[in-house]
């Protein structure tokens, strides 16, 4: 992707998730059905877990109510999240920009590293899979290998009402040609009115990027929404 559309979906969500921060956490108070499977595939418990993009830190809270957390890190670029998620689990918070190489530099290892809604916003092949790597140097090797990568990814093209938030690319200046397949633009009309850049990372994209990264498939699955398919849940471990 050229890297200057890139930097301008990257804004546009920026400017979103900045302008729309609490409506949007208050949608995303509630566990998804789909972090019970996640917990059974938890490689100790208590884990020590990254979360990267955290967002109001929901993933973190959800293991702490389980009592399968044990020292917790969220990663974010949104300092309002950051704040909300530091509220309801203790641990450290970073405000990194994920776009960008080197944004999980510094940071220790841990049992599990979550990635859960965030590749979707990440314009571009190349920069999800280098994201998906930085995340694998982030596994420990404490549990002989049996580190976590922990992916969800928003299945939205499967349901009718998520259809119907399809804006055209000419709301922002852009084409079909400038994006990549499988890149959309979505509304937001809750609370406030957004356009937020989303990719469809779907199976076979995340068996790609898994392969790439020298990751191995453990286990995946769909689960939440009304529909019951909503999201689309990857185990991950180094292959």
């Amino acid at each position: 992707m050229n890297p200057e559309v890139a930097q301008k979906l990257l804004a546009l969500n920026r400017e979103f998730y900045g302008a729309l921060a609490q409506p949007f956490a208050e949608t995303r108070e509630t566990p998804q059905p789909g972090f019970d499977r996640l917990r059974v595939a938890l490689p100790c418990v208590p884990c020590d877990v990254l979360d990267v993009g955290c967002g109001n830190g929901r993933f973190g809270y959800y293991l702490q109510q389980h009592d399968a957390l044990g020292h917790y890190a969220g990663v974010d670029f949104s300092s309002e999240l950051l704040a909300h998620a530091a509220l309801r689990v203790p641990g450290d918070y970073f405000q990194r920009d994920l776009s960008r190489m080197g944004s999980l530099d510094g940071l220790v290892q841990y049992d599990v590293v979550a990635c859960l809604a965030v590749l979707q916003h990440i314009p571009g092949f190349e920069n999800r899979l280098r994201l998906l790597q930085e995340m694998k140097e982030r596994l420990s090797d404490s549990q002989e290998g049996n580190g976590r990568i922990f992916l969800s990814t928003w299945q939205f093209m499967g349901s009718e009402r998520q259809r119907r938030k399809l804006r055209d690319w000419a709301e922002i200046g852009l084409s079909a040609v400038d994006v990549e397949p499988n890149d959309f633009l979505l509304t937001w009309q809750r609370d406030g009115f957004g356009l937020r850049y989303v990719c469809l990372v779907d199976e076979v994209e995340t068996v790609k990027l898994a392969e790439a990264a020298g990751l191995r498939v453990l286990d995946q699955f769909r689960s939440d929404g009304k529909e019951g398919d909503l999201n689309l849940y990857t185990v991950l471990r180094n292959d």
